[in-house]
């Protein structure tokens, strides 16, 4: 199996949700803004967030101002309201051990991403960490994927993502993907991607057959 994954980290590795909500919500706070229905906010993890606050219709300002309290919350009680998805730790650390290059390829900031899988006990068999640059000038997707090509050169990548955007970024690069259906994702997303698994064994037997 010659293989590199490339792991998508909120809503595939772990459940940061309860987080990021919670972030989300602060910094709509911070600029007075109406809090927008659940199914909404069950949609926050993956895009960057300033995406997703501009989608509201904030202007630049309000977008700085709600990032900087999310980003401050964050920074301390946030980051470390996660679990492990079931399974998840065991298969990293099970692939890495027989040699198989693990990655990330997160829109989350390269600081968290970091902070959160030491955390978690993955940091050590991440044999590459692509994410979101701290300055945000890397943040989408497509664009940390490309980071990871560029610096990895990863051979055979496949992509395991639970949103449209790891799978829209993908396909930009003729890349193979999975689509794990724990994350944060919907029905509509998960046919973007070549593959579906439901739990991390199903995972393994794509990633061993891929």
């Amino acid at each position: 199996m010659n293989a590199t994954l490339l792991f998508d980290v909120d809503g595939t590795l772990i459940d940061s949700y309860p987080g990021i909500r919670q972030g989300f919500l602060i910094g709509l706070d911070a600029v007075g803004w109406k809090v927008p229905d659940e199914e909404f906010i069950r949609r926050i993890p993956g895009p960057p967030m300033p995406e997703t606050m501009r989608s509201l219709g904030m202007s630049e300002a309000q977008v700085e101002t709600a990032m900087r309290a999310y980003s401050g919350y964050m920074s301390n009680e946030g980051w470390q309201r996660f679990d492990v998805f079931d399974g998840m730790d065991d298969l990293v650390a099970r692939l890495a051990g027989e040699g198989v290059r693990v990655c990330t390829a997160t829109s989350k900031s390269e600081r968290f991403a970091r902070a959160a899988l030491d955390r978690a006990g993955m940091l050590e068999h991440i044999d590459f960490l692509g994410a979101a640059s701290n300055d945000g000038v890397r943040a989408k997707k497509v664009d940390v994927i490309r980071y990871v090509l560029d610096q990895a050169k990863p051979v055979r990548p496949l992509m395991v993502g639970d949103r449209l955007h790891d799978f829209e970024g993908a396909k930009e690069f003729g890349i193979s993907s999975v689509a794990m259906t724990w994350g944060y994702g919907a029905d509509k997303e998960w046919e973007l991607a070549d593959y579906v698994a439901r739990d991390a064994a199903e995972l393994e037997r794509i990633i061993r057959e891929f």
